[in-house]
């Protein structure tokens, strides 16, 4: 089984824009601030705006340069659709573009989906993706989900993945803390 190198893992970030109506405010950013800042997390993070498959690709190559090592959470931050990413109203993303943009640019990764349905598909696609990306994990959710509860349960899973190296530890730990809220969100954890 693979394991993650530290036990400390900053995030990187891209978001893509909630609203069609600019003036809207909605952002995880205000997520990732309280995760650096709150007393016993200090999580670092990166956070960036994506709208197109091209800057995705752009900050996925990005990411894979050293300086970027410790940033071992991928978080994506989209609208979803099964087996996608809404990057903007026209532009949707499957997984499998995906996996070929970051083919495998994501050693040691953990691979977060925060998007409604995106990984409503079956678990060998999962895997294929997994092994295509070489990431360690891929996590998200199977159904549309509450912006805020699904936020809040974002930073419950980051702050439980810096606990540990084992992915099915952090499954097991979030599973006996957080099982309700799990089911209710429909999060899965695919890894090797």
């Amino acid at each position: 089984m693979k394991t993650a190198n530290t036990y400390a893992k900053q995030i990187f970030c891209l978001e893509g824009d909630w609203h069609p109506d600019l003036r809207q405010k909605d952002t995880i950013e205000n997520a990732l601030k309280f995760m650096e800042t709150a007393s016993g997390m200090k999580i670092k993070y990166i956070h960036r705006h994506c709208s197109t498959p091209q800057e995705l690709e752009n900050r996925i190559n990005e990411y894979t340069k050293k300086r970027y090592a410790q940033f071992s959470i991928f978080y994506l931050a989209f609208h979803g659709v099964p087996n996608g990413l809404k990057l903007s109203p026209k532009n949707i993303l499957s997984l499998d573009e995906l996996a070929e943009m970051a083919d495998g640019k994501l050693q040691n990764k953990i691979l977060h989906l925060g998007s409604c349905e995106t990984l409503n598909i079956s678990r060998p696609q999962i895997k294929k993706i997994l092994k295509q990306t070489g990431a360690l994990c891929i996590s998200g959710f199977k159904k549309e989900v509450p912006f805020v509860s699904s936020t809040i349960f974002d930073v419950l899973y980051f702050e439980m993945c810096q606990y540990y190296k084992q992915m099915n530890v952090i499954e097991k730990h979030m599973k006996n803390y957080y099982g309700k809220l799990m089911k209710e969100l429909q999060f899965v954890m695919v890894y090797e």
